[in-house]
């Protein structure tokens, strides 16, 4: 696993182009008024979907199920600080690899000092709603990601 530090994660975030803000709320946090660590998942899990609509895929209640089939099935967080009641954050969205079938987005998640909370980078899989196996990403969106990502992505070709 790749090691992350605060230094890298501020380096790395010249290469996000789309964020969203948010504020912890009260059903968010244990009983210790610290963000509990599934939330995060559901912070990135929206930013993604913000980031995907960004790119031009429109977002409406079909979107991921039958216009555009993407799984989560993979995730990968490293942990910097915690979060509290009231904080406000941002998080940073991006993808960093293209391939077939499957696309990695990754989210940082900023306080609005700039610190990083969390670090998660995410594979999600372009699936056949039929038969619920891998399909090939339609070049519309592959075109569409790559457009926004340019120079940043990497870029996996299929083994021929």
């Amino acid at each position: 696993m790749k090691r992350f530090t605060p230094e890298l994660i501020s380096e790395e975030l010249k290469l996000y182009k789309h964020s969203i803000n948010g504020q912890v709320k009260f059903h968010e946090v244990d009983s210790f008024r610290v963000v509990h660590n599934i939330q995060y998942f559901y912070y990135c899990e929206w930013a993604r979907t913000k980031y995907l609509e960004f790119c031009g895929i429109p977002f409406t209640h079909i979107t991921f199920t039958k216009s555009e089939p993407l799984m989560t099935v993979h995730h990968e967080m490293n942990y910097f600080n915690s979060l509290k009641l009231s904080d406000e954050y941002i998080v940073h969205s991006r993808a960093s690899e293209i391939g077939k079938s499957s696309i990695t987005l990754d989210n940082i998640i900023t306080d609005n000092n700039g610190n990083p909370i969390i670090r998660l980078s995410s594979v999600l899989v372009y699936v056949n709603i039929q038969t619920n196996q891998p399909e090939n990403i339609p070049d519309d969106l592959r075109s569409k990601i790559i457009g926004l990502e340019k120079n940043d992505i990497k870029i996996r070709e299929p083994k021929q």
